[in-house]
């Protein structure tokens, strides 16, 4: 089971296990550590249209793995980021206890 080799991996890619994400909120939650950006930045950046990175960035945030920020300059726009570390991990740490007890019912 490839997923609980630990040997090799860091924080960041134990959380990309646990949540699951793709190859494209990979590379849209390593964009926005320590940054702020917009939808049309991060496209532009991991190459790809808005609508796509859009529902990436819609399903890390139904995961609580990012956050979302309303701003205004004549109009209304969001710029996302990720949790801090502490937080990431604590979300991390809550997931996979709900995961064990939930096994453990299974198992049982």
């Amino acid at each position: 089971m490839e997923f609980l080799d630990l040997e090799d991996k860091d924080e960041k890619d134990i959380v990309f296990d646990v949540f699951d994400l793709n190859s494209l909120q990979k590379s849209l939650f390593r964009e926005m550590q320590d940054a702020k950006l917009t939808v049309k930045e991060l496209a532009s950046q991991v190459d790809r249209n808005r609508s796509t990175v859009q529902r990436a960035l819609q399903d890390m945030l139904d995961k609580d793995l990012i956050m979302r920020e309303g701003k205004t300059d004549k109009t209304v726009y969001y710029v996302y980021t990720t949790l801090p570390l502490e937080e990431l991990r604590e979300v991390t740490k809550n997931t996979l206890e709900q995961w064990h007890e939930k096994v453990n019912s299974k198992l049982s």
